[in-house]
């Protein structure tokens, strides 16, 4: 049998937090049933666990049981005391706790594989664990994500390792509202058989590739990139995945908000920064419109652009329904390129035509920044009766730190629209680059990240809602993270 963890985590400031000034982080019925329930099985499971953490415990919930309680200690005194049974020949029983040393529980292990071990706490025991290779490495993973507890400077918290991209998000629960909480409980795997490695490696491969082998070229915003011509990459977004990089954060919810504001046909930055969205203000702003020569423009207009060319190309721009949202966009006019997806996946689903393009030369001068991811394609294929659904998309110009994490969540996410709008399963997201590139002003900050050890993907949860709303009044709280514990962000200024 397998060795697993169980543990509760909150996600703060990028660090897994397992305990709050020397007390469980929250005191939850329903975790402690769950918790309960997997430990003890079918009986006679063993629950691991710190010296500090079996005397946390109440004294009348001590040991636990219905459960054979092992407690590692260094402390050879204290061990003797306790009259360790040294003997790991034979099994123990659930009356008492087993004070011994951690080569003492290897031992034990190695001799009765079969038993089912639960590692639970501290902080020192779970890194203990996660880092040993073999038999002794954690099999399965029982996390439960808690959300809502408030964290104070003057709070001592206990923190466990992050686990890295060998384990897989492979299930979770219904989220559960206890008191001011929101949970739910995860469960990873190990398995590198399957998965030999993470996909992040494409990306920061890519990165590096570009750092070793890049030609040193100038370009528009004069900061100057190191760049490569032609490169693809592929991902796996089956099952709920969502390729959002986890060697640096990246901001799903501004990603959500971008890919709704195209959506929905807005050419507004307004609309981004009403959501508290920034990252279009350097290519709307007055500076940057006047120097295009679109000064008749309102600063925060971005012209005939994404929104426009995917729900209205062809049509006559005006900046007087840039923000659609006060618009009655049926009087625009133009080509719908998202409908005409959507009908082709209902109507015609293994047509070769399914695809949106943004590249529309004849409006090239009424945009502030022409397209840089410019098309799409999509796929479908069936197997056993369900019909499953890819993408691919191209870019002729990425920016690699800053922008394709963007970008391929982004259309990671349509995907999963479209899927769940037309009853089909994700099943991969292929990138297209052109001039893909490193600004000079990001070197440092993508060979921090290159050095950083991926983590498991997270998965994504929509809101059935979706299935029947019209694109402008979709809302980013119709999409839920699942199982997102980056490293800490890594800031760098955007080439404007």
């Amino acid at each position: 049998m397998p060795i697993n963890l169980s543990v509760c985590v909150a996600n703060y400031k990028s660090r897994l937090v397992i305990a709050k000034n020397n007390d469980l982080l929250a005191k939850l019925k329903n975790d402690m049933s769950f918790f309960k329930n997997i430990t003890i099985g079918d009986g006679n499971n063993i629950v691991v666990m710190g010296r500090k953490t079996y005397f946390s415990i109440p004294e009348k919930f001590r040991p636990l049981k219905n459960r054979i309680n092992f407690v590692l200690t260094n402390d050879k005194e204290f061990i003797k005391k306790n009259n360790i049974m040294n003997n790991c020949s034979k099994y123990y029983d659930d009356n008492r706790p087993y004070f011994m040393r951690f080569v003492d529980f290897k031992k034990f292990y190695e001799k009765h594989p079969q038993v089912n071990v639960f590692v639970i706490g501290g902080g020192q025991i779970y890194n203990l664990f996660l880092n040993q290779t073999g038999i002794l490495s954690p099999k399965n993973l029982y996390v439960t994500e808690l959300n809502g507890v408030k964290f104070t400077d003057q709070d001592t918290l206990t923190y466990m390792d992050n686990f890295d991209w060998k384990y897989q998000l492979i299930g979770y629960s219904e989220k559960i509202i206890e008191n001011q909480y929101s949970y739910r409980y995860l469960k990873y795997t190990k398995n590198i058989i399957t998965y030999p490695y993470s996909d992040e490696y494409k990306y920061l491969d890519l990165a590096n590739n570009i750092l070793e082998n890049g030609n040193k070229r100038s370009d528009r915003t004069g900061v100057g990139t190191i760049s490569t011509f032609s490169s693809q990459m592929r991902f796996d977004i089956s099952n709920g995945l969502i390729p959002l990089l986890t060697t640096k954060r990246v901001p799903f919810k501004a990603v959500i908000t971008e890919l709704l504001w195209m959506m929905s046909g807005n050419t507004h930055n307004k609309y981004l920064t009403d959501h508290g969205v920034h990252i279009w203000d350097g290519n709307t702003s007055r500076e940057f419109l006047d120097k295009r020569g679109l000064e008749h423009y309102e600063e925060g207009v971005l012209g005939p652009g994404y929104g426009f060319q995917i729900r209205h190309q062809g049509a006559k721009y005006s900046q007087t329904f840039a923000d659609t949202r006060n618009v009655d966009t049926s009087k625009i006019g133009g080509f719908d390129q998202l409908k005409y997806v959507e009908d082709l996946l209902e109507k015609d689903p293994y047509s070769r035509r399914i695809m949106m393009s943004y590249w529309n030369p004849i409006d090239f001068e009424k945009t502030a920044l022409l397209p840089c991811h410019y098309s799409i394609q999509f796929y479908v294929e069936e197997k056993d009766g369900v019909k499953y659904l890819s993408g691919m998309f191209n870019m002729r110009s990425s920016d690699v730190f800053l922008g394709l994490p963007f970008n391929i969540v982004f259309y990671s996410t349509l995907i999963h629209i479209l899927c769940l709008r037309h009853n089909m399963k994700p099943k991969e997201l292929i990138y297209t680059g052109g001039d893909i590139h490193i600004y000079n002003n990001h070197i440092k900050q993508i060979n921090q990240q290159i050095k950083r050890i991926p983590r498991p993907f997270p998965k994504i949860e929509l809101n059935e809602s979706l299935k029947n709303k019209d694109w402008k009044d979709m809302k980013v709280n119709d999409f839920e993270l699942i199982g997102y514990f980056p490293a800490d962000t890594i800031k760098a200024q955007m080439a404007v």
